[in-house]
């Protein structure tokens, strides 16, 4: 056995030997795809690939590896096209081997900021993923089956909750992020509005722990519909007219493809997606029995807590929003949004770096505050 085991450590010290001798001459990085969860297999690859138009990694050589089950194969694959890919057991084991040396960050590779678009390069080199001409005729195909006819416009609707989690990585412990989950009813004055105003609703997610409660045609509640499929979740999101719900995974399908969305009930404060153009309202903050001010939740730093534990610590409760703070913020999305920005709130906001690694959260800010929201903090 322990032979078996050296000669697979083997390739990994030859390619690691070859990557630092050669450093002075050629740059050999390796990284990892997270492809385990759709919004960093979406997010971070994305970046790293705009980064790389941008000229970012022109000095490099980079090949990438990715671990565990796919969150989305279809789109895994699309991006592995565009990229140098090492077999998963490899290119793990050239990261464990790497960081035996000094200098191992060198030869690791990943974009800027995880999955945050800090250099505001989605708009001027996304997206990378396409789809070919069978796949639209596939979407077509898909429409139709969905009821929605040609020329039909339609809104993605996505709501966190931790019904994914818990059939997809029962090996783990996510309730820590529980704190970003809400209850699918309260979006149901934002879609009977929208169908008033002539959109298809179309409520996303492969799996979800409750149904959308209103029966209407011109709903789809996807998770629950015999043609979901993966290749849908990617389409649908990727032609919406805009994308309405939490900040989850399927969001960062919309995002890329720079469709418009308004994030509700979000969470922590100091992490939204500034450059991402649409609306955004959080949750409120409740302490002592009165809901924080801005200046409140900045200085208490809640608005960079992580984990559900953090805020229970510091005796804060967090309230979703209400049924009217979303239909207000979807329905000044769907009126179109105004690029003008609300110099006063971002004046206020602190453009904080990440603990983790000390690079900045954000880049210039494309995203809007709801205006009948914010009215309510000034």
């Amino acid at each position: 056995m322990k032979c078996v085991k050296a000669l697979g450590l083997l390739p990994a010290f030859i390619i690691v030997g070859l990557m630092r001798a050669l450093y002075p001459w050629v740059k050999i990085r390796v990284g990892e795809i997270w492809a385990f969860r759709l919004g960093h297999l979406v997010g971070n690859t994305e970046c790293y690939l705009c980064e790389r138009d941008a000229g970012m990694h022109k000095m490099h050589i980079d090949f990438f590896y990715s671990r565990g089950p796919s969150a989305h194969p279809l789109i895994e694959k699309k991006y592995r096209a565009q990229l140098h890919t090492l077999p998963a057991w490899l290119g793990r084991l050239v990261v464990i081997v790497n960081r035996l040396f000094e200098h191992s960050g060198r030869f690791e590779i990943g974009p800027q900021q995880v999955d945050r678009d800090i250099n505001n390069l989605w708009e001027k080199h996304g997206p990378h993923l396409s789809f070919t001409d069978a796949e639209e005729r596939e979407g077509k195909r898909l429409l139709k089956s969905l009821g929605i006819p040609d020329g039909a416009k339609w809104a993605c609707l996505i709501v966190r909750d931790s019904e994914y989690l818990k059939q997809n990585h029962r090996d783990g412990d996510y309730s820590y992020h529980d704190y970003r989950d809400s209850d699918i009813s309260n979006y149901v004055a934002a879609c009977r509005s929208l169908i008033h105003h002539g959109y298809y609703v179309i409520r996303m997610g492969k799996v979800a722990a409750k149904r959308l409660p209103i029966r209407n045609r011109w709903v789809i509640d996807y998770p629950f519909h015999r043609r979901e499929s993966a290749f849908g979740q990617l389409y649908l999101g990727a032609k919406c007219e805009f994308c309405f719900g939490a900040s989850t995974g399927f969001m960062a399908i919309p995002q890329v493809f720079l469709r418009p969305t308004a994030v509700v009930n979000f969470a922590p404060l100091e992490y939204i997606s500034t450059w991402c153009r649409g609306i955004v309202i959080w949750k409120h903050h409740m302490k002592d029995g009165k809901r924080m001010t801005l200046k409140e939740i900045f200085e208490s730093g809640a608005g960079q807590y992580l984990s559900a534990k953090q805020f229970q610590e510091a005796n804060i409760r967090l309230v979703e929003n209400n049924p009217q703070e979303i239909h207000d913020a979807v329905m000044e999305l769907e009126s179109g949004v105004s690029d003008e920005v609300q110099v006063d709130f971002w004046s206020r906001f602190p453009f904080t770096l990440y603990p983790v690694n000390q690079k900045p959260l954000h880049g210039r800010p494309r995203v809007r505050v709801g205006r009948k929201f914010l009215e309510g903090y000034q």
